[in-house]
């Protein structure tokens, strides 16, 4: 994956031939075109913990359609981050208690949550 700069505070990360733009809220000197970074984080986990809700459904036949993932998050300081994250999975249906704590385990299997959980050694370089 690359991240180029576009313009303004927009920036573009590629990879597959694929595209996502991000950009700054108008207070932070952007156009407010596009989530932010830390939007575009709490979206991946979302996203990933609902697409393995979506595995598990489909393999026990769980109705999908109106499933929803929504997420709240709070900033912490020193340093600066996201100290605290709720997402509620809203499925369309009650899920029958034989599904529902599988369900629960399946969604918290999700590779950006384990990686959350298990935070991997990051370095930055600077050319």
């Amino acid at each position: 994956m690359i991240v180029e700069y576009a313009e303004g505070k927009k920036l573009v990360a590629r990879r597959r031939g694929l595209e996502v733009v991000s950009d700054q809220p108008e207070k932070g000197g952007g156009e407010n075109t596009a989530l932010t970074p830390t939007e575009l984080f709490i979206a991946s986990l979302a996203m990933c913990v609902a697409i393995f809700v979506v595995y598990f459904a489909e393999r026990h036949d769980i109705p999908l359609e109106g499933m929803k993932v929504e997420t709240d998050y709070e900033h912490a300081e020193k340093p600066r981050r996201i100290g605290a994250i709720r997402l509620k999975v809203t499925m369309p249906q009650p899920v029958g208690e034989q599904h529902r704590a599988a369900l629960q385990r399946a969604a918290e299997q999700c590779v950006v949550h384990n990686t959350l959980r298990h935070p991997p050694e990051v370095s930055i370089s600077l050319r």
